[in-house]
C-alpha cells in the first residue's frame, strides 16, 4: 500500500467556481510522487519539503491546467524564484477513496510563470 502524507487543505471555494464540487478540501503526495519528484526535479525536492504545504495551503496562483482534465497550478513567489506544485483535483462525481494529489512540483522561472498564465486560465491571484 502507497504510503500517503497530506499537505494539509485547499481553499476550495475558488476552485468549486470553476470545477464544480470537489469531495475535499486536503491535498496528499504519495510516496510515489515524492520518488518522481526526486528523480526528475532532484535539485527542487529540497524545496519540496521546505515550502510544498506553503504552495498548497496559501499559493500566490492558481491557474488551470488546460491539457490536463481537473488539474492545477498553485504557484508560491519567492524572491529568487517560484514553485508549482502540480495537484489533480478529486470531483464529488469521482470515486470516493480517491483525494487530491499531488502529480509533481518543480521551480518555474518568472517569464514561464507568464506564458502559463497567458496559456490557460488563472483562478486566482493573491493580492
Amino acid at each position: 500500500m502507497a504510503e500517503i502524507l497530506s499537505l494539509g487543505n485547499l481553499n476550495i471555494s475558488v476552485l468549486e467556481k470553476e470545477f464544480g464540487k470537489l469531495q475535499t478540501s486536503e491535498v496528499i503526495v504519495t510516496d510515489e510522487r515524492i520518488t518522481h519528484i526526486k528523480e526528475r526535479h532532484s535539485i527542487d525536492y529540497e524545496l519540496f519539503e521546505k515550502y510544498g504545504a506553503q504552495c498548497v495551503q496559501n499559493p500566490d496562483y492558481i491557474i488551470k491546467d488546460g491539457k490536463n482534465k481537473n488539474t492545477v497550478f498553485m504557484i508560491k513567489k519567492l524572491p529568487e524564484t517560484n514553485l508549482n506544485v502540480v495537484s489533480k483535483l478529486v470531483l464529488d462525481t469521482d470515486k470516493n477513496e480517491l483525494k487530491n494529489s499531488v502529480m509533481t512540483f518543480y521551480r518555474i522561472r518568472e517569464r514561464n510563470l507568464e506564458k502559463l498564465i497567458a496559456k490557460n486560465t488563472l483562478l486566482y491571484r493573491k493580492e
